[in-house]
């Protein structure tokens, strides 16, 4: 079966009936979504998107009415207090209580600036109490599938004395016990009245997993695991950030006693609210010890004396409540769909592209959300980082989510990650948040696409067409089998990884072409031969050009800055600058002694690291600033600015760095440029030489295989020695003509092709200095490379 066969409304419909695609909501997408023409938002889990409309009536509302603060008593401060009472109360309106099915005698909403903060609220809130030599101390138990913002209670609580217990999903039913309901339950009488908090999602926001509501009851009830095991009074959280933008939450029939949940996730606007709902029953038992402004009917400055409000969201919302911040089978369907056609899709040699990420079967709104989470696979099994799908999906316009999402524990259950592989990947130097995507060949995050009630059919299409382009090697195949059992059955994990042949010749080769880079992400100099300084090629990246604020301008964001010519003129001691339309400028290369004592020194930063800087004048700025029409200054490291390698490559140890991202040097060769231009198509031909600039390359070699120089792990060049440091992971930057500062992501699709999805070309490069002879302080065109091998059989 051909998979763009698959890729049509009728298949879609066949495949997913009746699973709920609605064309109805076509016109509302057409008329309230106007912006995202040409955008494949996929985020719908990280902030749904907004209709039109509510921001035009929002801006419309507060440009009629004057809305005073609420704890005034004149006319605007009271228009502010009956709309937000309006809004938290009345049945009538189609709001808060009525959207979740209960009513002011159950629940309070108590707003919040988002979920996060309804959750901290709890925390410092709840009755925790410490063991005593007649009773339990509190207990903070929590799925172990929890966003990172619940796990985060038990920093609070364990400063008061209660014990966390994470809960892994199995436990909760699979060590369940019959027979203790009514005694020491939540609402039965018990001689315990110890507290104890017990948090759950909704839905989990790794996997989309939805989790039994009926677990509130069971907890309360003491018959699921952990309550059955520990007598006292146990009260619910059910985290229903993730839930409640695609899914209806009925609290008749889960009535959790805590329900934190954040607008923007439902609604898109506004991004500064938040909500929680609380149980009438169990807010007499919270605890508050700050009390803000509104909060309070009485207190005394001079004296410990506080008296709160009676009202439980009045006693709750500290300061003034933000009162200008004040749709399932459609979404799952779209999700489906798309799982059913990922998990199918194989490469031309049958092996399966991607590897999902899922619990139980797909094949139903009750269990499942509008949320897939998966890694994609080469043609041999190995699995391609996310950052590199990241970056790609990018050029393509298409809004994804990639990491842990802030979900540590079901990352590592999904991902086979110990606890001990945590901890040595942080101090390896990877953080929440970062692009190392692989340690060892192994992931620490994945992907997720998640669909909302605006996404459409055309945004499957889109995505699943750009994994094909980008990622799939040809022809695309589809597992029909596969597919047809994919209602019944569960995706299981993908194929095991295949061996890489590490035999490579040993021959000499030659060092084509040096280029130095003077100004950080302006044009390359070209040089016949060069010296080589203590921080790589004499005087490359020693400046920068940074805009107004100081910070670093790049081709990224600025791509004329290709445009600018730089030329380290040695015999004259100058460097010159020269770009179309504009006069030459001269800088002086000053010497260290004197370059401090003449021109201001300042902080930047690059890539993370703080570097000292001299600022090279009012000149040097104002012909920038004319050039970008934006003001700038350029910069040069003060010599007195050391920089160490990063951490993630070899040479971190003794690589002492300039201005440069990542290493001392950059090396490519003339092969893999050779094959990346056999890879570009439909039209845009490119030069060797143009793609050559395009990669911005310190050192240029040829004579070798493609892609060879990955295995390398060092290389004399002439009297030179070098160590490799790792290979250069690419960005939208190649995709800048280095002659016009035109756009073109030709050649990162062709990278990602030859790569089967790795956007890495070239290798970093540190040199070894100790005991080198005075000729090993030069590079020069033609010299002869040789080169080691890694062992890769280790």
């Amino acid at each position: 079966m051909e998979f763009r066969n698959l890729c049509s409304l009728e298949t879609f419909r066949d495949i997913c009936s009746p699973s709920g695609y609605s064309e109805n909501l076509e016109d509302v997408i057409k008329n309230e979504f106007t912006r995202i023409k040409g955008v494949t938002y996929l985020d719908h889990a990280g902030a749904t998107l907004y209709p039109e409309s509510a921001v035009r009536e929002f801006c419309l509302d507060i440009s009629k009415n004057v809305y005073g603060n609420p704890h005034s008593h004149n006319p605007s401060s009271t228009l502010t207090h009956d709309t937000v009472d309006r809004v938290r109360y009345r049945w009538d309106y189609n709001l808060i209580l009525q959207h979740f099915n209960t009513t002011p005698e159950e629940y309070s909403v108590i707003f919040t600036s988002g979920s996060t903060a309804g959750l901290k609220l709890v925390s410092e809130a709840f009755p925790w109490s410490a063991p005593t030599a007649t009773e339990p101390g509190s207990l903070f138990c929590y799925l172990t599938d929890n966003h990172t913002s619940v796990v985060g209670i038990r920093g609070p609580a364990s400063a008061q004395g209660a014990l966390p217990i994470p809960v892994s999903p199995s436990e909760v039913e699979g060590r369940a016990r019959a027979g203790v309901e009514g005694v020491g339950g939540h609402d039965g009488p018990a001689a315990c009245q110890t507290p104890h908090l017990f948090c759950y999602p909704a839905q989990s926001n790794f996997s989309g997993r939805k989790y039994p509501l009926g677990h509130v009851r069971g907890i309360r009830a003491r018959r699921l695991y952990p309550a059955c095991d520990h007598p006292g009074r146990w009260f619910v959280l059910l985290d229903a950030a993730a839930h409640v933008g695609c899914s209806p939450l009925d609290l008749q029939s889960c009535a959790a006693d805590f329900v934190p949940l954040s607008f923007y996730k439902m609604f898109g606007f506004p991004t500064g609210l938040g909500a929680l709902l609380v149980r009438n029953q169990a807010a007499a038992r919270l605890k508050k010890c700050y009390f803000g402004g509104g909060t309070a009917a009485g207190y005394l400055a001079g004296e410990d004396y506080f008296v709160p409000t009676a009202n439980v969201c009045d006693r709750f919302e500290d300061g003034s409540v933000s009162f200008l911040d004040i749709i399932e089978p459609h979404a799952f369907g779209l999700a489906r769909y798309t799982h059913m056609l990922l998990s199918s899709l194989c490469h031309g040699n049958g092996h399966p592209v991607a590897q999902m990420y899922t619990q139980g079967q797909f094949d139903s709104p009750d269990t499942q959300g509008a949320i897939l989470n998966f890694n994609l696979l080469d043609c041999r099994g190995h699995i391609i980082g996310y950052s590199q799908v990241d970056k790609l999906a990018s050029l393509y316009n298409i809004h994804l989510r990639t990491g842990c999402f802030c979900n540590t524990g079901a990352c590592q259950h999904f991902l086979d990650i110990t606890d001990q592989e945590v901890k040595n990947n942080l101090k390896a130097g990877h953080v929440c948040g970062d692009s190392i995507d692989l340690v060892d060949g192994k992931p620490t995050g994945s992907v997720r696409v998640s669909f909302g009630y605006m996404s459409t059919f055309d945004d499957c299409q889109t995505f699943l067409s750009f994994v094909v382009d980008c990622f799939v090697e040809k022809p695309p195949r589809v597992d029909r089998v596969r597919l047809e059992n994919l209602r019944q059955t569960k995706t299981g994990p993908c194929g095991n990884s295949s061996a890489v042949d590490t035999t490579l010749p040993k021959n000499p080769y030659t060092l084509t072409h040096i280029y130095i880079y003077p100004v950080k992400s302006c044009a390359a100099f070209e040089v016949c031969d060069w010296p080589l300084g203590a921080s790589g090629l004499l005087f490359d990246r020693s400046w920068m050009v940074v805009n107004g604020h100081g910070v670093c301008l790049s081709q990224k964001r600025e791509p004329r800055l290709c445009q600018i010519l730089p030329r380290v003129e040695l015999p004259l001691g100058q460097l010159s600058l020269s770009a179309p339309g504009m006069e030459n400028l001269s800088v002086p290369l000053e010497s260290a002694a004197t370059l401090k004592t003449i021109q201001r020194v300042c902080q930047s930063k690059v890539c993370g690291d703080r570097v000292e800087t001299v600022d090279s004048g009012d000149e040097a700025a104002t012909w920038l600033s004319d050039f970008l029409g934006q003001p700038c200054r350029l910069i040069r490291q003060s010599p007195d600015s050391i920089r160490g390698g990063q951490k993630r490559l070899n040479t971190a140890s003794t690589a002492v760095l300039s201005l440069v991202n990542e290493a001392q040097y950059l090396l490519i060769n003339q092969a893999s440029v050779d094959l990346i231009q056999e890879q570009i198509r439909n039209g845009q031909p490119l030069e060797r030489q143009d793609l050559i600039s395009r990669f911005r390359a310190n050192l240029v070699i040829a004579g070798v295989e493609p892609f060879e120089e990955d295995s390398w792990s060092q290389l004399i060049i002439g009297n030179a020695q070098f160590l490799v440091g790792g290979r250069c992971g690419r960005c939208q930057m190649i995709c800048v003509d280095q002659d016009t500062g035109a756009k073109s992501k030709a050649p990162l699709l062709a990278l990602s092709a030859c790569r089967s999805g790795k956007l890495t070309f070239g290798v970093y490069l540190s040199r070894q200095v100790q005991g080198d002879s005075p000729s090993a302080r030069t590079l020069s065109v033609g010299s002869a490379v040789l080169h080691r091998t890694l062992d890769l059989s280790l």
